[in-house]
């Protein structure tokens, strides 16, 4: 896959031209090699390439996750839930865990633990793998410590407690190309359901913002949204079990419409949703699909996704769409 296209971008060593530029390259990292998805602008004078955080931030993204999923290492969300899930500081779980000084908030932050911390973090998500350690090292804390942070793991909740829409979807979530690398979160999802469906929203428009809000983040930022995964069938992409989802919704509505004798379903939005879970690049994702896709009739948003090769080369066999197909979406 390898696309070129015209941009306003000027370039910094002329002020002329620039196209970006849309490959795949094979990159090593701590001695293997993997085949990311790069973007990049190209001096068309020069022929220098440079790139954008942007585009740096997405590279890395695939790089890391693709090798994160290969050795079985967290991601840094799921990181940061264990030690918030045992209630520890930084300073109790560095200790704990016979790492540096603020290696653990690093590791938070984004940095790749190596294969065999990243299995011993891995390992802390079972409960009784942490308490095992806790106990081991008894003598490396003080009492009040010690009884300190027994007493909060002993009070930490079970791993993978699921409800509502985790509960139901959790099936097939682990983190690959199929759902954008992310975690299936429900509170993403209803308050992107919610979001999208604003005022009144019918099933098909919804599914394609999802569709297209999901696939354009990750094209930029080398993530999906909400962790779902993407089925082409008739009417263009759309959510794995889709109805599931926004029944289980919460203060979303859904409205029988009838004209003549056609019957369809509407959403709407009876509280705004908290936009406060998303990250400034989600909020900033959704707001322009929804902007530019709100503006096109129902028909015109079918035959949008129905160019899209996403949808093109998957619907022939039903097939979930990866989300390596970001990178030629056309619509947008």
């Amino acid at each position: 896959m390898h696309t070129e296209k015209e941009t306003t971008v000027e370039s910094p060593y002329t002020g002329g031209k620039v196209t970006e530029v849309q490959t795949v390259e094979k990159m090593d990292f701590r001695g293997e090699d993997f085949y990311v998805h790069t973007r990049y602008y190209l001096c068309k004078v020069t022929g220098e390439r440079f790139t954008d955080t942007e585009q740096d931030e997405a590279t890395l993204n695939d790089l890391y996750s693709q090798y994160r999923i290969k050795h079985g290492i967290p991601f840094p969300e799921e990181i940061r839930a264990i030690r918030q899930r045992y209630g520890l500081n930084h300073t109790q779980i560095n200790k704990l865990m016979g790492f540096g000084v603020n290696q653990w908030a690093k590791y938070e932050n984004g940095q790749v633990p190596s294969d065999s911390n990243g299995r011993l973090i891995a390992a802390m998500r079972r409960k009784e793998v942490a308490l095992g350690l806790i106990r081991d090292l008894r003598p490396v804390f003080e009492d009040d410590e010690f009884a300190k942070i027994l007493s909060s793991v002993l009070a930490s909740p079970e791993e993978d407690i699921k409800e509502g829409l985790n509960s139901i979807m959790y099936e097939g979530t682990s983190r690959s190309l199929e759902n954008g690398y992310a975690p299936f979160d429900h509170r993403k999802i209803e308050a992107m359901v919610k979001y999208l469906a604003g005022s009144g929203k019918c099933a098909t428009q919804l599914n394609k913002e999802m569709f297209y809000s999901d696939f354009q983040h990750f094209r930029n930022h080398g993530t999906s949204i909400s962790g779902l995964r993407y089925q082409a069938i008739q009417f263009g992409p759309v959510p794995v079990h889709y109805s599931t989802i926004y029944d289980h919704v919460p203060q979303l509505d859904k409205v029988v419409i009838v004209r003549g004798n056609l019957e369809s379903i509407v959403f709407k939005c009876q509280t705004p949703p908290d936009l406060s879970i998303f990250s400034h690049q989600e909020q900033m994702t959704l707001e322009e699909v929804k902007n530019k896709l709100d503006a096109l009739s129902v028909s015109e948003i079918v035959e949008l996704s129905h160019k899209e090769p996403a949808w093109l080369k998957n619907y022939p066999h039903k097939g979930i769409i990866p989300y390596s197909e970001a990178y030629n979406l056309s619509g947008l």
